[in-house]
């Protein structure tokens, strides 16, 4: 299956990786480091391009299942060097979109196949290539592909296994941390950079977080969100896969999603104490039901 190719590229990309090594790899049309790059770093010049080349291996496997797959035009700099200018060309806001969903939905592929989820890893991938016979939008192969591989996290994992799948998503999704040690971000900061990352790949348009009174709980309020349903349901996977790769120490659950006007949603964040015998595992990090699922059939709701 995909997720066992996309680990194994991975490995050669790591194989050549050195955690103080002076240079990375980026695309140098959306400045960021893609994956498998993200956060790699390399002794030599030649061993930076060779994780390259293995880099495009990756999306040309995803290519297979999605011909709109990034191609990224990937260069080699310095890691301790101002980052690279981001160009704002329409053809790269939509790179940086589509980047986006596959960096996430490869990530969770290679996830299942880590965590031993093979069933659910092949059921994503039949209902995506169902779909994909009847999607009409080229630019919605990816957003496919990345619905796919929640729904059958949704509906095929308990909360515990999802958990460890987005925790693993979330690591092959970041990358490990380099350099010096930087201090752990509280949860409402980590929430902004998250829907910041989202809003740049134009995965939203707008957001604001605002902490709740009384306990460990922020509510982020956020509009055009690219996996919005009718159905009743948020589905939250892209959003927890980032937010979780921020705050590797500090498990955080999604508790209450909330349909609002003009195409817009509230989602409550809360962090968890699993020291607390009683505490459940982290909710939410898929999907989550709306609290106001009637909401979504009055004429004049728009998604």
């Amino acid at each position: 299956m995909v997720g066992g190719t996309l680990r194994d590229i991975r490995s050669h990309v790591s194989g050549l990786s050195a955690p103080t090594g002076p240079y990375a790899v980026v695309c140098a049309r959306t400045a960021r480091e893609p994956v498998p790059l993200a956060g790699e770093r390399f002794d030599s010049r030649e061993d930076a391009e060779r994780a390259a080349d293995m880099a495009d291996e990756y999306h040309s496997a995803l290519r297979r299942y999605d011909p709109e797959a990034p191609r990224h035009h990937l260069i080699v700099r310095d890691a301790a060097g101002p980052p690279a200018p981001r160009s704002n060309a329409d053809s790269d806001v939509r790179l940086r979109y589509v980047a986006f969903c596959h960096d996430v939905s490869g990530a969770v592929f290679e996830a299942l196949s880590e965590t031993g989820f093979r069933a659910a890893e092949s059921a994503a991938m039949e209902t995506y290539l169902t779909l994909a016979e009847v999607v009409e939008d080229r630019d919605d192969f990816c957003l496919a592909m990345l619905w796919s591989a929640m729904n059958e996290l949704d509906i095929g994992l308990d909360a515990a296994d999802q958990r460890t799948v987005v925790d693993a998503a979330a690591e092959l999704f970041g990358g490990t941390t380099r350099g010096a040690t930087r201090p752990a971000p509280t949860v409402g900061s980590a929430l902004e950079r998250t829907l910041a990352r989202l809003d740049e790949a134009s995965f939203l348009d707008g957001y604001d977080v605002a902490a709740c009174a009384g306990g460990d709980a922020w509510e982020a309020t956020f509009a055009d969100y690219a996996l919005a349903e009718r159905t009743g349901r948020l589905p939250t996977l892209p959003i927890a896969v980032d937010l979780v790769r921020r705050l590797p120490d500090r498990p955080v659950a999604f508790t209450e999603a909330t349909p609002l006007a003009d195409r817009r949603w509230r989602l409550r964040v809360e962090a968890v104490d699993l020291s607390d015998s009683n505490a459940d595992d982290p909710a939410g990090l898929v999907s989550l039901d709306a609290a106001d699922e009637g909401r979504l059939n009055e004429t004049d709701y728009r998604l």
